[in-house]
């Protein structure tokens, strides 16, 4: 199948970096946009508007539909004009949080914020999508890496700024803002995207090649296929285990650190807010180890989930000295992941440009990963309702030693020259 929307190359530095700011805001702003309801749940709960269960639902929903909808968008997002499917999905989550705020029922809630999850999931993988095609070589891999600070940064600002609005207004005033914040992203991207391209499109004119930017035919591989041949398969339970680990576990160390030592809640929480900010370091980390191990993605990731799994098994023996000792190994164990993250969801899917299914890949792999995250936060209750803390980190441990295996065995597909490069290439 042939596809017609591809992108031009940017050469100059300039709009390389203009690209990459716009692209960097929405994701930011993004975060706002997702992260305002466990802001607001909590007076939203108090005003009796919603009962725990109902506020739980509402987050459930929103999570499913996310999960969903970066399959589905993926797929969309390689054949759909990137900078489009991102105003849509930015305005139309900015109209969701204003219905989410001049909402007062459980069932009208639950659509609006599952509304949101779905889409804003038509975010990331088009973002990608951008970077592989209009960036060369190594740019790809430094914008791909460098926008993992977006989602910290989106994160700090969310909370930081629902505070304030909680402080001076009622909870929906916390959905207004971020609708007005998100509808004014949307605006400045299609302004931002419009100036990169009509740039690009002139520095072709001015080369004067034959090259075109929008009318360029694109072979288009099947989906299906490149699940198969590409080595991808292989891949699908290391994702969900680092989904269980970067986002699954993380909700629940508030808890572990307020039982395990018997703190305060506050004390707890304040200890796992620098997990995000550490985190990033795992970002940086992962593009360092793919250059150094020859950007092999397989032996990349087996070498953070070995890491992971140092730091699950020092927490399980070591970990009841202080607490702040065991935040360490948890953010130890949590930056591995987000390195994982980087490599699987960010960098690899930049392989599969020559195959038009940079966005379909990413999406897929993200998707598998929420599909990680949504069996962990359900297990691990379970386990610790059970069995206690200390069997369900032993599990932990146990799961994250097993995932590393299938690494091993796409270390092998990449030998073999299965995988495609970074710049589009087959890798012999």
């Amino acid at each position: 199948m042939d596809r017609k929307e591809v992108l031009c190359k940017i050469e100059d530095r300039k709009y390389v970096r203009r690209l990459f700011l716009l692209c960097w805001m929405v994701y930011c702003v993004s975060y706002i946009g997702r992260l305002n309801y466990s802001s607001a749940m909590a007076q939203i709960i108090s005003e009796h508007i919603l009962t725990a269960s109902q506020a739980g639902f509402i987050s459930m929903a929103y999570f499913f539909a996310y999960g969903a909808g970066q399959m589905i968008n993926g797929l969309l997002g390689d054949r759909v004009n990137p900078k489009r499917m991102i105003f849509v999905g930015l305005f139309c989550s900015g109209l969701a949080n204003i219905a989410m705020g001049i909402s007062h029922s459980a069932p009208w809630m639950a659509l609006s914020w599952g509304a949101n999850g779905y889409f804003q999931a038509m975010i990331w993988a088009p973002i990608i999508r951008i970077f592989a095609e209009m960036l060369h070589g190594e740019d790809r891999v430094n914008c791909s890496v460098n926008i993992v600070s977006s989602q910290i940064i989106g994160t700090l600002i969310s909370y930081l700024l629902s505070a304030g609005v909680l402080a001076v207004a009622a909870w929906p005033g916390v959905f207004i803002t971020a609708a007005i914040l998100l509808a004014a992203a949307s605006i400045l991207w299609n302004i931002g995207f419009w100036d990169v391209c009509r740039h690009a499109e002139t520095a072709v004119e001015e080369r004067g090649t034959k090259e075109t930017c929008k009318q360029k035919e694109q072979t288009q591989t099947s989906f299906g296929k490149l699940m198969v041949t590409s080595g991808i398969l292989t891949l699908l339970i290391p994702i969900m285990v680092h989904g269980m680990l970067k986002d699954g576990v993380t909700s629940w160390v508030p808890t572990y650190i307020s039982e395990s030592f018997g703190i305060a809640a506050s004390f707890s929480v304040l200890l796992t807010s620098i997990l995000p900010v550490i985190n990033l370091s795992g970002a940086y980390l992962a593009r360092f180890v793919y250059h150094k191990t020859g950007e092999r993605i397989g032996l990349s990731v087996f070498f953070f989930f070995t890491w992971a799994s140092a730091g699950l098994l020092l927490l399980c023996t070591a970990g009841s000295i202080s607490p702040v000792i065991t935040a360490c190994f948890l953010a130890m164990i949590t930056a591995s992941m987000m390195a994982v993250n980087t490599l699987v969801v960010n960098i690899y899917p930049l392989r599969f440009l020559k195959h038009g299914r940079v966005s379909g890949v990413s999406g897929f792999l993200n998707a598998m990963a929420y599909l990680g995250t949504a069996i962990s936060t359900f297990t691990i209750g379970l386990m610790v309702e059970h069995r206690g803390w200390q069997a369900t980190i032993y599990g932990w441990l146990a799961v994250t030693v097993l995932a590393g295996l299938p690494c091993l065995l796409f270390v092998n597909t990449e030998r073999k020259g299965c995988a495609v490069s970074g710049d589009g290439k087959e890798r012999i």
